[in-house]
């Protein structure tokens, strides 16, 4: 795959990790996905994240049975070349749905928040632009940008957090009862929405194995990604509640928004949802750009096509894609919630069950051929 890539780069552990956290909190601290167990998606998070390092641990698995290799290339080993083409380009249509998904929350976020009066294709098209700008100069460039953005993050997760308590906006008696629906609820909510939606869309990380300078710590770095970010999720969960109260965030379409929103700090410190708004933007537009990346190496491993020329023919067709997709914010939701259901566990259960169990089936044989060959080179005794 290496001479289909322009400018091949590596990035280090320490920028995966740094784009894995913008990934996980992404959209995933924006869109409000328990209407009905509020008070729980705070345990129901940390669930997820727990089968989310199970299922992270799966994936680099298989991975590290062909090291350096992308997932479109090693399924194809794996599973022969006709199965595995037909499984990277259902991967690449994959990836391309979900960008597109992506970019409609980012639209959608940003006209209802600041600039209602944009139309939806203006907005989508400067995102998408910006994204195929950063990737144009190569994805070392948007590690680093994502290392230079972690700064303002969790300097505003830090001062918001502040605030908040300075505030004494924050009623943790509205969290009660705990798990009032049972944890049978808590486990379904965990397995049916939050593992598919962050955890498991990580499968677009093993896209990126070519580029990493240690393939063998991308499980480490995995595992350390998704207990920052779910942590970071359960307290976004949390604060939604504490501050908010349950009635008003199950009727929130970004309901941590609102919650630094209704936060007034003396006369001078008002309107903090402004500042958060910003690091939901960066947030959002990393895992656009890694769902993005992920499509344009599909193309150009599978096709043989020109990275660069990739670029823009992906951006067309994202930028289509989330404008068509679904006529207003209440169905893109509706239809991102069935897609959790039919469609997620395709990619990110099915997919990878199969290509980690062919993976044991490969590296069986390799070791049964290999004592054969001690043996034949050794002979009897």
């Amino acid at each position: 795959m290496s001479h289909r890539l322009e400018n091949k780069t590596y990035i280090s552990t320490g920028q995966l990790l740094i784009l894995m956290f913008h990934f996980l909190i992404g959209n995933a601290v924006t869109i409000n996905m328990d209407s009905y167990m509020q008070r729980d998606t705070w345990i129901i998070q940390l669930v997820a994240m727990i089968l989310g390092m199970v299922l992270f641990r799966m994936y680099c698995y298989t991975a590290e049975t062909f090291p350096g290799k992308p997932l479109t290339t090693y399924a194809r080993e794996l599973v022969g070349h006709t199965c595995g083409t037909v499984m990277g380009v259902l991967y690449i249509l994959f990836f391309l749905f979900l960008t597109g998904g992506n970019l409609r929350d980012e639209t959608e976020l940003i006209r209802i928040s600041v600039l209602e009066q944009t139309p939806n294709l203006v907005v989508a098209f400067l995102m998408v632009l910006c994204v195929m700008y950063v990737l144009w100069l190569g994805f070392e460039v948007l590690a680093r940008t994502g290392q230079i953005m972690l700064i303002a993050v969790v300097t505003v997760i830090f001062v918001g957090n502040v605030l908040l308590i300075l505030s004494d906006s924050i009623h943790l008696h509205e969290l009660t009862p705990v798990m009032e629906h049972g944890f049978k609820s808590v486990l379904h909510s965990a397995i049916r929405e939050h593992l598919a939606f962050p955890y498991a869309e990580m499968i677009c990380f093993m896209m990126f194995v070519p580029h990493l300078e240690k393939t063998s710590q991308m499980a480490r770095t995995g595992y350390a990604g998704i207990i920052v970010g779910g942590l970071v999720l359960a307290e976004a969960a949390i604060l939604n509640v504490a501050v908010m109260g349950t009635d008003i965030a199950q009727r929130s379409i970004f309901p941590l928004l609102s919650t630094f929103g209704n936060v007034q700090f003396s006369e001078y410190l008002q309107r903090l949802d402004v500042i958060v708004l910003m690091t939901m933007i960066i947030g959002d537009f990393f895992k656009i750009a890694l769902f993005f990346y992920a499509a344009v190496l599909g193309i150009s491993d599978i096709f043989n096509l020109p990275y660069r020329k990739t670029l823009l023919f992906v951006g067309i067709i994202v930028l289509l894609w989330s404008q068509v997709q679904t006529p207003s914010m209440i169905e893109h939701l509706a239809f991102g919630r069935l897609s959790f259901i039919y469609i997620h566990p395709l990619f990110v259960y099915i997919f990878p069950l199969l290509l980690f169990l062919a993976a044991l089936l490969h590296r069986s044989r390799v070791r049964t051929r290999g004592r054969s060959g001690n043996f034949q080179k050794t002979g009897p005794s």
